[in-house]
């Protein structure tokens, strides 16, 4: 699960490594990928064409007590046994 914050919502310590995905042409950065350098983790997506918009592990956070999701992305893979009620928002993709 991913949350969605602007970057000066969120302060990070320790060191990460960062895998820049490019378009199918291989041009524009994307996505800037932020790691753990040690056990290789994902921590957070930086998108590259967002100003200062991330997507961070909600499994990375110290304090997850009130993370509530309320918005599913990318339906149009869900598998058919995924069921999430109470989502305000439900998109096929992106």
């Amino acid at each position: 699960m991913n949350l969605i914050v602007h970057e000066s919502q969120l302060a990070l310590t320790g060191a990460l490594s960062t895998y820049e995905e490019r378009g199918e042409n291989n041009d524009d950065v994307y996505v800037r990928r932020r790691f753990c350098p040690t056990c290789g983790s994902s921590v957070v997506s930086e998108l590259a064409k967002t100003q200062g918009v991330i997507a961070v592990k909600a499994g990375t956070l110290d304090d997850r007590s009130g993370v509530q999701p309320n918005v599913e992305v990318w339906c149009v893979d869900r598998q058919p046994w995924v069921s999430l009620p109470g989502m305000a928002v439900s998109l096929d993709r992106e």
